[in-house]
């Protein structure tokens, strides 16, 4: 009898390829499984990162005098923020492009400080608003890390602005402290009616804690290209934070 090939068709496998095949299921559903377990967690954070994100402020912290020389553009100043002052005296001209402030402009200069006072101190984001479990690794070396991440969802409702913006950490990893932050426009993005923002990228850097004094900024960094109303604007701003002073507070209040 000739064998055709609907009768090798009809001969019933040995068994030892079904114990097989169900063997390869088992395992094949096995790893998938860890797979997805795998996926679904996310990566543990290294210590150093957990104890820079716990003890980092962005701000200059409350007690501190300084020096500030702002350069915008082809403009420079220099300013002493000074918190033991009462605080209608608490920002002082001290050069205006190099030069002793006229009378005129020390005049100009101090209602038009006071009425930004409230924001001159504050920082441009809090701790809290960053969402540690965005925080991605970017590129790292023996001293130090480049994270990056994003804002809680809770922040950007407060301040939509974060929503738009990327955010990078850099860690020193021997002393457990964020060195440097970059915020970074994630695409053009307008704030209020008029106003269309290109570009933005902020750079902060931030001099490492001592026995003597907190970790404290010392520059600041931002490139702004867009338009108001009808005007094209780009705008570079560089802030140079130095001669730190720890100060008593204010006569009357309690610290």
């Amino acid at each position: 009898m000739m064998l055709t090939s609907s009768h090798l068709s009809s001969i019933p496998a040995p068994r030892i390829f079904d114990r097989g095949a169900a063997s390869y299921r088992l395992v094949k559903l096995a790893l998938l499984a860890g797979l997805a377990l795998t996926l679904g967690q996310a990566a543990p954070q290294p210590d150093y990162l957990r104890t820079a994100l716990a003890t980092f402020n962005p701000a200059v912290p409350s007690g501190w005098a300084y020096t500030q020389i702002t350069t915008q553009n082809k403009t420079t100043i220099t300013e002493r923020y000074d918190p033991a002052k009462p605080a209608a005296e608490q920002w002082t001209l001290i050069q205006n492009n190099g030069q002793i402030p006229t009378a005129k402009e020390l005049a100009q200069y101090v209602p038009y400080k006071a009425a930004q006072a409230s924001s001159l101190t504050q920082p441009v984001f809090s701790p809290s608003d960053i969402e540690p479990a965005s925080l991605e690794l970017l590129r790292e070396n023996a001293a130090r890390a480049v994270f990056t991440g994003r804002f809680r969802v809770a922040a950007t409702a407060t301040d939509k602005m974060l929503g738009h913006l990327q955010l990078q950490l850099t860690v020193n990893k021997q002393h457990s402290q964020i060195e440097r932050v970059t915020l970074e426009l994630l695409a053009p993005y307008s704030p209020v009616l008029g106003v269309k923002m290109n570009e933005l990228t902020v750079t902060m850097d931030f001099a490492l804690a001592t026995a003597d004094q907190p970790s404290l900024p010392t520059t600041r960094t931002s490139h702004f290209s867009g338009r108001i109303l009808f005007f094209g604007n780009e705008e570079n701003v560089h802030v140079i934070y130095d001669a730190y002073h720890r100060t008593p507070p204010p006569t009357g209040t309690k610290r």
